[in-house]
């Protein structure tokens, strides 16, 4: 069965759309979105979640965001990946912000 792609168009194109750099690839139940080859985000279940650490993490959580998660043998798992509110998706300032925290981490794991 061929996954829907209409978000994940949603966010390449309206959200993101304006930012250099940005690319998506298919992985398991979702999609891996990119910045200069960098993983910047997820989209799973037709929901955003932006790459964070540590302390990104408790700040969004501290926000009301929360974290992606799933289900392993009986136990839920929560990546350092934090969801968006609808109303920051049409926030290009607040968008441009959570890509570039994103990107810093995701480099700082490269150096």
């Amino acid at each position: 069965m061929k996954k829907d792609t209409s978000y994940l168009e949603y966010i390449l194109y309206d959200v993101l759309g304006h930012i250099d750099g940005i690319t998506s690839q298919s992985m398991f139940s979702g999609w891996g979105i990119y910045k200069d080859n960098a993983i910047i985000a997820i989209i799973t279940d037709s929901e955003l979640y932006f790459k964070t650490n540590k302390e990104l993490k408790e700040k969004y959580i501290h926000n009301d965001y929360h974290p992606f998660s799933y289900d392993r043998n009986g136990k839920t798992v929560h990546l350092n990946y934090m969801s968006v509110k609808a109303e920051d998706l049409e926030n290009k300032e607040e968008i441009e912000r959570r890509v570039e925290e994103s990107y810093e981490v995701s480099i700082e794991k490269i150096k």
